[in-house]
């Protein structure tokens, strides 16, 4: 199979998958937000990002190391495999010991101390888990990784709300989680084994010591990427209280939801471009280019859009009890530009074993991501969070268009940004009239993704390379 139907054959898959999923976690999503209502959707949102800091530790940066260096010489698959294996089954016992401790410390409630407990086991296992989605990327097998992602998405889906449905509770609820990532791990193993490894114990007692200095900026960026993701609601938590967090978590989880379409970008080219630091720059740079356009044609609208219409979003989905998410909301959603654009730009930096660098920047950028928040959610509460996010999230994303243009060239940006701004801006000016005749939300935004389309080819945005590629990608599916 050539290279542009493997990486087509992967995207493809993943693309269903994410778009399956999605849908699943939105329609849970708002079900949970709406069923526990602000306080308890605050509890519920606080108890997950004070886990998830917890696990950043758990990867200690190997996943990425795994698929880099595997997709170079598949060779060390079982060395890599089995020691990191082993050495995150060690660091989730230590992790879970810190989590138990540190909450307990800080004194919240009984209720939300063993909903941090559940997640953290959760984590925990899901860490355990994460090693065979690397053995389906390194082989570019990602429609494995695809079943199990949906199987266990439709699971969470029909327990969660059953659970919900039946009035079990905010733990019943949490513990759902936990089940579901015990049923992604034993599915992942089952698969992994039958299809490309066999079980082949090669620990190697000095393999931490070897891999911990290149694996270390990795974590680091793991951490920072959290700040930027997670550390608000914590902050919110101390500073404001659980109804305050449900509001801005409900706004960010809309906005959320989106992030994983660039990762799936990502994920399918990581072990390509890897390969191409190695051996074809010119093809890194071409890479480099075409991920700014494609994201940026397909972020912009999605962020104009939302901020034009959150209020009927807010409402529709979550009621008049989340109507203080609104702003949070219009804010926000320039974070769904930023993610996808970002997140390839810190993909290709990473192949290219910048990580270090990258660390830093990710040090000062999360550095100053909290120092915003600490400044403006004392007078603007979670207003002032949505702010900091994106200030801190467009300075990143400034930093890496540097970094990248000094390692790979410059690209002319103003050529490939101009005209997805006249189609997304005809397409705004579109949903404004819309509004004043009170046309229905979901017609507003079928009838305005097909004007920014149309209006898109009129103009050239998108050119006859854009569309063999398209042509290129569905003929793999039918493949």
């Amino acid at each position: 199979m050539s290279t542009i139907k493997k990486i087509a054959k992967n995207t493809s898959s993943l693309f269903i998958a994410q778009i399956i999923t999605s849908i699943l976690a939105l329609i849970l999503s708002i079900y949970v937000v709406r069923k526990l209502g602000d306080i308890n959707y605050g509890k519920y949102s606080f108890a997950l990002a004070f886990a998830t800091f917890f696990s950043i530790f758990l990867d200690f940066g190997y996943n990425t190391l795994f698929i880099r260096n595997v997709s170079r010489d598949k060779s060390l698959i079982n060395t890599y495999l089995n020691n990191i294996f082993f050495i995150r089954a060690l660091l989730s016992i230590i992790i879970f010991i810190f989590l138990v401790i540190t909450i307990n410390i800080l004194n919240y409630p009984l209720e939300t101390k063993i909903i941090v407990y559940i997640f953290g086991i959760y984590f925990a296992i899901k860490t355990l888990s994460d090693v065979n989605k690397g053995i389906f990327r390194v082989f570019e097998k990602m429609e494995y990784e695809a079943i199990v992602r949906i199987i266990s998405e439709i699971t969470l889906l029909i327990l969660g709300m059953s659970v919900l449905y039946l009035g079990y509770g905010l733990i019943a609820f949490v513990s759902v989680y936990l089940f579901t990532g015990i049923q992604e791990l034993i599915l992942g193993c089952l698969i992994s084994e039958k299809k490309f490894i066999k079980s082949k114990t090669e620990l190697d007692l000095s393999f931490f010591k070897k891999t911990a200095k290149i694996a270390l900026p990795l974590v680091m960026l793991s951490f920072f990427s959290f700040v930027f993701v997670k550390i608000d609601t914590i902050m919110l938590s101390f500073m404001k209280g659980d109804a305050v967090v449900g509001w801005y978590s409900a706004a960010y989880a809309l906005t959320y939801s989106f992030k994983p379409f660039p990762q799936m970008l990502i994920t399918a080219l990581f072990p390509l471009i890897s390969y191409y630091y190695i051996y074809s720059k010119d093809s890194l740079k071409t890479t480099y280019e075409k991920s700014f356009k494609y994201m940026l044609l397909l972020g912009l609208p999605i962020a104009l859009g939302i901020t034009l219409l959150s209020d009927k979003i807010i409402i529709l989905f979550y009621g008049e009890q989340f109507i203080n998410s609104i702003i949070a909301l219009q804010i926000l959603s320039w974070d769904v530009l930023l993610i996808f654009l970002y997140n390839p730009f810190g993909a290709i930096l990473v192949s290219m074993d910048r990580q270090n660098v990258m660390a830093l920047i990710f040090c000062f950028t999360a550095v100053l991501n909290i120092a915003l928040n600490l400044v403006l959610i004392p007078p603007f509460s979670y207003v002032g969070s949505a702010i900091a996010t994106i200030v801190s999230e467009g300075i990143l994303l400034i930093i890496y268009i540097y970094l990248l243009s000094k390692y790979l060239g410059k690209i002319s940006f103003s050529k490939i940004c101009i005209r997805p701004i006249i189609a997304v801006s005809l397409m705004g000016l579109f949903i404004y009239f819309c509004r004043l005749i009170s046309i229905n939300l979901f017609l507003i935004i079928a009838l305005s993704t097909v004007l920014y389309f149309i209006i898109l080819f009129l103009i050239k945005g998108i050119t006859k390379e854009d569309i063999m590629l398209i042509k290129k990608i569905l003929k793999t599916k039918k493949e």
